[in-house]
């Protein structure tokens, strides 16, 4: 019997999707001549040479929720944003058949995944110490994603799914777990911050209208070169509030002084910051953490499972502070 793809090490995961990534450069009419693998976690991207030294990269959507309508949606707004020029974006590369993305079977799967070509961004990527010039261009670019997709819909059979709820486009996992480090204490504070949650996205909807957000702006979904910042990885887009796409960034900026404020100032360049209260704000980052824990448990990658013990622990440190004190802290 075989082993579940869950259960394999990193080293034999990747061993197993290196000739799907080769299948899909053929259909994208690829000749590698490098194929390197440069993330393997919810998705997984090689860094792609080809042949005649153009850079790509390409993304297998190990993990993926998406299906075709929301994919054929983030590929459209990444290529009118291309067209735009206001945000920096890779452009999508189409398969010899005139197509941006493709499923390929994966055995070790039991399921096809889609896979997307684009152009490679140049640069470096932001990472978790972001300076101060690229905070507030993380703020600026962000309003101008914004201020686009205010104007902008997708066309034909493409559809982005709603995102401006608790689990955005995932299936809640984390009350059925039964993970060893899930114990009764930490599904019981999640429990009392989802209440807390569920509430204040009941009053969002009432206050603001959906449109594209990107859904996971983080430094590691960033590109800087030559003092301009890129973004890439629009995976989670989907329809949702403006002030999501803030509090997500907020999110993983917490414990660094200063950092939301220079986010801030940069979208007040291009647009006022959405309104809503500081209670409000701290618990959309107390559901950005939520969200993550929820994913982390089905995820397959063999390092990010690894996490997940760790990642309780923060979470019961999170959840508990949040509850006492109604902030959020990006507690170790």
């Amino acid at each position: 019997m075989s082993v579940p793809f869950a259960d394999l090490t990193q080293r034999q995961q990747l061993v197993l999707l290196r000739p799907v990534a080769l299948h899909a450069c053929a259909q994208f009419d690829i000749v590698p001549h490098t194929l390197r693998m440069v993330n393997h976690g919810f998705n997984t991207t090689y860094a792609v040479t080809a042949s005649d030294g153009a850079r790509y990269a390409l993304r297998l959507g190990t993990n993926s929720l998406r299906d075709a309508a929301g994919l054929a949606a983030e590929l459209q707004w990444i290529d009118a944003l291309a067209a735009d020029g206001h945000v920096n974006v890779a452009p999508p590369h189409k398969t010899a058949a005139g197509e941006w993305a493709i499923e390929l079977p994966v055995a070790a799967l039991q399921r096809a995944i889609p896979a997307t070509l684009s152009h490679w961004l140049p640069g470096r990527i932001v990472g978790e110490k972001p300076r101060v010039a690229q905070l507030t261009a993380l703020g600026h670019t962000m309003a101008q994603l914004h201020r686009h997709s205010a104007r902008w819909s997708p066309q034909g059979n493409a559809a982005f799914p709603f995102v401006n709820t608790l689990w955005m486009n995932s299936p809640e996992s984390f009350s059925t777990s039964t993970h060893p480090s899930v114990t009764p204490r930490l599904q019981d504070m999640v429990a009392q911050a989802i209440g807390q949650i569920t509430t204040v996205y009941a009053q969002l909807e009432q206050q603001f209208a959906v449109q594209p957000i990107h859904a996971d702006l983080h430094g590691y979904n960033l590109m800087w070169n030559a003092e301009q910042l890129s973004v890439f990885d629009f995976d989670d887009a989907g329809l949702g509030w403006p002030i999501q796409d803030l509090a997500i960034s907020s999110y993983y900026v917490r414990d660094i002084p200063g950092a939301e404020q220079h986010i801030r100032a940069g979208y007040a360049q291009v647009s006022p910051v959405p309104p809503v209260s500081d209670a409000v704000f701290e618990t959309l980052l107390m559901a950005r953490g939520v969200l993550l824990f929820n994913d982390l448990l089905v995820i397959e990658s063999a390092g990010e499972r690894a996490f997940i013990p760790e990642y309780c622990r923060r979470m019961e440190l999170r959840l508990q502070h949040f509850l006492t004190s109604g902030t959020f802290a990006l507690l170790q």
